[in-house]
């Protein structure tokens, strides 16, 4: 129990000052990240708990692939797989998971009301988002349908249906308006010598053209080689998100949810 409660302490202080850090900086940096990662793989090793350590290589390679594509920052990554490693299983459960979900759920809910209020008071293009409008109607209708049936079954509860259905609600609403709100609020044209190496380009607003300057091998990460390779192309500017949400808060209160109720972990789940 002792071991438990440490590695649970680990776990809040690194990703509690990580969601501080990612705040104020817009990082979660390797002076947070690594020290878990260490101590989750020497705690592993001390209880002989060599399916952690696989856990914990697992989530890296998965994150490792988002990160590589411009999907997910490189700190998110490192405490992600510092997380697995500290703390592998809780309640019986495989953790990781549990967090996860929670902090989507978390994060699905307040960024899709947070910036669908910024849109409104800003001036929502309806015939400008009207791809996604169509999108998102397609998609609620297949949810509605998902769970209709869902709960004819008997299997899942009331509650496992209202968890996952309220934020998947708010996540229909921002894919209605999700190209605008890039647009209105993440969308930088800037120069290809003041890139960073985590920059998402925003391939959606670029001429097909454009497009083929990159050619299909490029993965968006930004080192010399892929700015010298660019610059031969003839790729002055580009368009990238900037400014985009931090989500380090969202991995924080994952984990803290689990903690404090660990029985949403275990129904989102269903114990796995």
């Amino acid at each position: 129990m002792e071991l438990i409660l440490l590695r649970q302490i680990a776990i809040l202080l690194a990703s509690g000052v990580g969601a501080y850090v990612d705040f104020k900086t817009g990082y979660i940096y390797d002076w947070i990240t690594i020290p878990l990662i260490i101590f989750g793989l020497a705690m592993n090793i001390l209880e002989q708990e060599f399916s952690g350590i696989g856990l914990g290589i697992l989530v890296f390679g998965i994150g490792y692939a988002l990160y590589y594509t411009g999907k997910i920052g490189g700190g998110d990554v490192k405490l992600y797989t510092g997380i697995a490693l500290a703390l592998p299983f809780f309640n019986e459960s495989v953790f990781i998971i549990q967090a996860v979900l929670l902090s989507a759920l978390t994060s699905i809910i307040f960024l899709s009301v947070y910036y669908m209020i910024k849109y409104f008071r800003k001036g929502i293009d309806f015939q400008y988002n009207k791809k996604g409008i169509i999108r998102a109607l397609g998609f609620l209708g297949v949810l509605i349908v998902y769970f209709f049936i869902l709960s004819k079954t008997g299997f899942v509860t009331i509650n496992y249906l209202l968890m996952f259905g309220l934020p998947l609600s708010f996540g229909v609403l921002f894919i209605a308006f999700e190209k605008g709100i890039r647009k209105e609020f993440f969308l930088k044209k800037i120069k290809l010598k003041d890139i960073e190496e985590d920059e998402i380009i925003a391939f959606e607003f670029m001429s097909e053209k454009e497009i083929k300057k990159f050619g299909k091998g490029f993965k968006g990460v930004f080192g010399e080689k892929e700015k010298k390779e660019l610059e031969k192309k003839g790729i002055k500017e580009i368009f990238v998100y900037r400014d985009l949400p931090r989500f380090g808060i969202f991995i924080f209160l994952g984990v803290l949810i689990v903690f404090v109720f660990p029985e949403m972990g275990i129904l989102l789940t269903g114990g796995f």
